[in-house]
């Protein structure tokens, strides 16, 4: 293993001069000329081929104005706040990276003090663009440490916007805003399009010319082949994967996040999968998360290097059925299982009576036993809602802040 690290093979497709660990052996012997990653290129190319060949139609991801659906459990209502809104429509949705924040749709920032005090964050702006932003406590894992922490991070009010309110198709290549109204102070969504920026330079140049640009023709520009990236290649954006995935660009075929989105994707789509595992039957990946890029940007935001961890939509999704920056999280495998529906047993026993017990990761824990069969219920939520509190502050530091908020306020009865 050491020699497959140290030395290295070119590869005859991409001339790559890479570790030998990165070429697959034949009968474990000799290895193959071809690397792993060009390889898995290669056979994606010929599985398109092969389905257009037999006349399937293969999509192509096309980008479309889209907003995001706010989950009623991540809005801050201005009944617990105190904060008025400066609009009807303005709503504050939680930061799940940051510490205590909510940004809302217009893009103000409200924050909840250490002494549970709400308080709109004041904005700084720039001298050189106008550009709004705002200085937020992000919780990041410290590997050295093994625990979560917080870090002072700046963030432009628009970004903020576009990430919690709008679909961005291409979080890598998406680094400029257009502003429909021209306004660099208005960081209201409905005006806010993230686009690369040969697209801003063409949908500029159009403004320039006409006095305006339209919706319909900022959707035409930025799908438009000629207002790519440089890099953008037509294969990437075919859903070749279970018909609704693609790979956005390069992909390392070897990577856990590779790994992790497959298995992601598999679960919701792979038909075989599903008859096996009928739980995941309508589970679906949100529209962003089909692109892989959107899906790695995320994972090595979060991924908690060195330690064994699950992708979990459920603490944070409520049970739902969605995978997507906003519902999912990494947590142990043990975390996992406390989760789970089906860790309970209620039996009638000779007596009449009914025994209530919960199992976690094979291990039985006696509840006890009681009259009627909605005392023993009761009195499983009751436990089991005592238990994730205890876990929780037994993880506290170890987890993300908001894992830890949302095991604390668990409903067990949902």
């Amino acid at each position: 293993m050491r020699d497959d690290k140290t030395k290295t093979k070119q590869c005859k497709v991409c001339g790559r001069e890479l570790s030998l660990d990165n070429f697959r052996k034949i009968y474990n012997k000799a290895y193959v000329n071809t690397c792993i990653e060009c390889q898995g290129r290669i056979l994606s190319e010929k599985k398109q081929q092969k389905r257009l060949a037999n006349g399937e139609v293969v999509e192509v991801a096309m980008i479309e104005r889209k907003f995001k659906k706010i989950s009623f459990d991540q809005v801050l209502h201005k009944n617990v706040s105190g904060i008025s809104h400066i609009a009807r429509d303005e709503k504050f949705v939680r930061i799940l990276d940051c510490k205590h924040s909510w940004g809302s749709n217009y893009g103000r920032v409200i924050v909840k003090d250490d002494d549970g005090v709400y308080r709109l964050l004041k904005p700084s702006r720039s001298r050189t663009t106008g550009e709004l932003s705002y200085t937020l406590c992000k919780n990041i894992y410290i590997k050295s440490k093994n625990e979560f922490g917080h870090k002072k991070e700046k963030v432009l009010a628009r970004d903020l916007v576009i990430k919690l309110f709008i679909i961005n198709y291409d979080m890598k290549n998406n680094t400029e805003c257009w502003r429909m109204n021209g306004d660099v102070e208005d960081n209201y969504y409905k005006n806010l399009y993230p686009v690369t920026q040969l697209q801003y330079q063409e949908i500029k140049n159009r403004s320039e010319k006409n006095g305006f640009v339209t919706e319909d023709e900022i959707i035409e520009i930025v799908n438009q082949e000629e207002y790519k990236p440089e890099e953008w290649k037509a294969r990437y954006y075919n859903r070749t994967y279970n018909g609704v995935g693609y790979m956005g660009g390069r992909v390392d075929y070897k990577s856990d996040a590779w790994s992790r989105w497959t298995n992601m994707m598999q679960r919701c789509y792979n038909k075989k999968v599903l008859k096996k595992k009928p739980e995941y039957r309508g589970c679906r990946v949100c529209e962003e998360w089909q692109n892989f890029q959107n899906f790695k940007i995320w994972y090595d935001d979060h991924c908690l290097r060195g330690r064994k961890v699950d992708l979990d939509k459920d603490l944070l999704g409520r049970y739902g059925k969605l995978y997507s920056p906003e519902t999912c999280s990494f947590i142990t495998h043990f975390l996992n299982t406390v989760f789970e529906r089906r860790n309970i047993t209620i039996k009638k026993d000779k007596n009449g009576m009914y025994s209530a017990k919960m199992s976690i990761v094979n291990k039985i824990h006696d509840i006890g036993t009681f009259a009627t069969e909605a005392e023993a219920m009761d009195a499983f939520i009751e436990y089991k809602k005592n238990y994730i509190a205890k876990l929780a502050e037994s993880y506290k530091g170890k987890i993300q802040d908001c894992v830890y908020d949302a095991m604390m306020s668990w409903d067990i009865a949902a």
